[in-house]
């Protein structure tokens, strides 16, 4: 039996996709689904919507930062959903970071209590950022090892984990390396 921290990479994806959507059934009435990148993309070349950008660091045994990508139009629907809002036109802006940060931390924080039952971590308040693309990585270059793709009620979205450098030994045993 492997521990928890020696977990695959694709053991994270399976506990992430997990995770959002525990979140998802129980508080926001949707569902979420594995994806991929190539409907990301494909949702990226045909959203006109603006691209929020919600991150979370989270330091206990192993320490790192989880970052959610989703259009705009996805979070301000789930959010008048979560929030029982008569209609997504209601949803003020402050509301829609406020809950595009919330959701990135109930998913971590279940993630992280799934994947490490009896561990205790931190987490840092979420902060979110509005772009006009879904990139967002500029000069960071290529697709790091840790970007997962899945779906809330069909429109896609991106993970991204990145694991810190302060514990170099569990984050080879965790990507693999």
């Amino acid at each position: 039996m492997s521990s928890p921290i020696s977990l695959e990479l694709a053991d994270h994806r399976a506990a992430l996709l997990g995770a959002f959507g525990e979140v998802a059934e129980n508080s926001l009435f949707a569902f979420a689904d594995a994806s991929s990148e190539a409907a990301f993309d494909e949702a990226a070349r045909t959203t006109a919507d603006a691209w929020l950008h919600a991150g979370i660091r989270f330091s206990g045994p192993v320490g790192g930062r989880l970052e959610m990508v989703a259009p705009a139009t996805l979070i301000r629907r789930l959010c008048a959903a979560f929030a029982g809002a008569p209609s997504p036109d209601d949803i003020r802006e402050c509301d829609l970071f406020d809950f595009a940060g919330e959701l990135t931390n109930m998913v971590c924080g279940t993630w992280l209590t799934r994947t490490w039952q009896h561990e205790s971590f931190s987490l840092t308040p979420p902060r979110v950022r509005r772009s006009p693309d879904h990139d967002g990585r500029a000069g960071r270059g290529g697709t790091p090892p840790g970007t997962f793709y899945l779906a809330i009620d069909d429109t896609p979205i991106r993970l991204e984990l990145e694991w810190d450098d302060a514990v170099p030994a569990a984050r080879e045993r965790i990507d693999g390396r």
